[in-house]
């Protein structure tokens, strides 16, 4: 917690700093405790470092540099699926890619993400077979979905969702849920419009905090949500939410991510660094 923080107040002085800690350290010795999720505590900590620092989106440039290192990628993704015929292939192809593109988190405690290597690290992730495997019930669910919503994780991973949206516009109609401002290193309404995805797609910002926490959404995504056939949902934040909402999720709900943080690891039964593809 206190090293994403830090990441927070690159920038800052030595006693802005100084003073993100003490006042981070006092936080979580009052509220660490099994009352409070782990995202709870983040939500916390970020309104704490804005309060002090005043820089209400602080991972900007290294938003703006991974979403690049992604988009000039994008060419080599679009070829890789665009060679596939059988739609089946082709779907689960897009699926491995968006899957990949989950590796796109800073500031996780167990990962550490390299652009200089990123096409292929992703490559490299999309040959090994996720740890928890679905793929073929997510298709056919796909195939029966009219209204699809699509919840989004990381602002550089909308370039690799892109893929799969636009696979996934052959099947249904798909809504987009992106963060409605700048939290951590998250996606919002930008990264979707840098991705092209804004035209044809309804955009649902769906609040300020990480994942899925119904308290503190918007009603209209939770009208969306409600009225989705299917969600697909990426990243350990909405894993870490939802788990909490076993009503709102059964059945309804595809998860996509890598893990990347040994809690999660041990908590999904999953190997770190490993992928995962399940219905909730």
């Amino acid at each position: 917690m206190l090293k994403r923080a830090l990441m927070f107040c690159e920038g800052e002085d030595d006693e802005t700093r100084r003073k993100v800690i003490r006042e981070l350290s006092r936080l979580y010795s009052v509220n660490f405790t099994s009352d409070w999720s782990t995202t709870k505590l983040a939500y916390e900590r970020n309104k704490l470092v804005e309060e002090i620092t005043g820089n209400q989106d602080p991972m900007r440039d290294l938003k703006r540099k991974s979403f690049e290192a992604a988009w000039n990628l994008y060419p080599k993704l679009k070829e890789h699926v665009d060679g596939i015929s059988d739609d089946k292939e082709r779907f689960i192809a897009c699926l491995s890619l968006a899957l990949a593109g989950n590796t796109l988190e800073f500031g996780a405690r167990d990962h550490e993400p390299d652009l200089d290597k990123l096409e292929d690290d992703v490559f490299r992730i999309i040959e090994v077979k996720p740890a928890l495997d679905e793929s073929q019930d997510v298709y056919r669910r796909v195939k029966k979905s009219d209204n699809i919503l699509y919840v989004t994780d990381n602002a550089p991973e909308v370039v690799f969702d892109k893929i799969l949206i636009e696979e996934l516009d052959k099947y249904s109609r798909v809504e987009i849920a992106p963060l409605s401002r700048p939290v951590q290193d998250d996606a919002t309404v930008e990264e979707i419009k840098k991705a092209g995805l804004d035209d044809k797609h309804r955009i649902t910002p769906r609040g300020d905090s990480i994942g899925v926490w119904f308290e503190k959404v918007t009603k209209r995504f939770c009208e969306s949500w409600d009225s989705a056939d299917l969600v697909i949902a990426k990243g350990m934040g909405c894993y870490e939410t939802l788990v909490d909402y076993p009503k709102k999720t059964r059945d309804k709900v595809v998860l996509l991510l890598r893990v990347k943080c040994l809690p999660v690891s041990r908590d999904i039964k999953a190997p770190l660094g490993s992928t995962v593809v399940k219905i909730m």
